[in-house]
C-alpha cells in the first residue's frame, strides 16, 4: 500500500501528503521513494505551479525518520542517501513549496519542512530536531538562511521543542 499520496487540482495546485498515521508519518524507504517518484512528477507536471507537503494524520506533519525500520548497514545508507536526495529535491524544485507544519513536525519531517520556500503552521505546532538527544546533533544546513547560525545550532543542540509563535519569533 502507498505510503503517501499525490494531487494536482486544476488551479495548479499539487498535494504531497504523507499517509502512514498509524506510525505518526514516520519515513521510512518506502516514503522516501514515493515521494522522489511524486516530486518528479510535479516538477514535470507544467500545469503545476506550486507543490504543498502536508499530511493525511491530524496529529503532525511527521515524526521524523523511522527508528523503527528493520535496516542492515546498507540500507541505512541506502535511507540517508534518499532522504540527501528528498531535501535536496525540495530545496531545488523550480516552483514555490509549502509545508502545511502541524503538530508533530520533528527531525526528518521538520527538515522537509526547513526545505520548503513557505512553512504555515498550526497552532498546535511542536517542531523538533532531536539529533542531539540521540547523540547526533545534525540537522539542516538550510536552517542557518531561517534563522541565523546561533539559533539554528540552538535548536540542533538542545533539541528544544518549538511552537509556532516561538518558531515566528527565531
Amino acid at each position: 500500500a502507498e505510503r503517501t499520496t499525490y494531487e494536482a487540482n486544476d488551479h495548479g495546485v499539487a498535494v504531497l501528503r504523507l499517509a502512514r498515521p498509524e506510525a505518526r508519518n514516520a519515513i521510512d524507504t518506502q516514503m522516501l521513494v514515493e515521494m522522489l517518484e511524486h516530486l518528479a512528477v510535479a516538477r514535470a507536471d507544467d500545469a503545476v505551479h506550486v507543490l504543498a507537503i502536508s499530511s493525511s494524520d491530524h496529529m503532525g506533519l511527521s515524526a521524523g525518520a523511522d527508528v523503527k525500520e528493520d535496516l542492515n548497514e546498507e540500507g541505512k545508507v541506502r535511507r540517508m542517501q534518499l532522504f540527501a536526495d528528498l531535501y535536496d529535491g525540495v530545496v531545488g524544485f523550480p516552483k514555490p513549496t509549502v509545508a502545511a507544519c502541524h503538530g508533530d513536525v520533528v527531525g526528518g519531517g521538520a527538515e522537509i519542512a526547513v526545505a520548503c520556500d513557505l512553512r504555515v503552521a498550526g497552532s498546535n505546532l511542536r517542531m523538533r530536531f532531536p539529533g542531539a538527544a540521540l547523540g547526533v546533533p545534525v540537522g539542516p544546513a538550510r536552517l542557518v538562511t531561517l534563522c541565523g547560525l546561533a539559533t539554528a545550532k540552538y535548536l540542533l543542540l538542545t533539541s528544544r521543542t518549538v511552537g509556532a509563535d516561538e518558531a515566528l519569533r527565531l
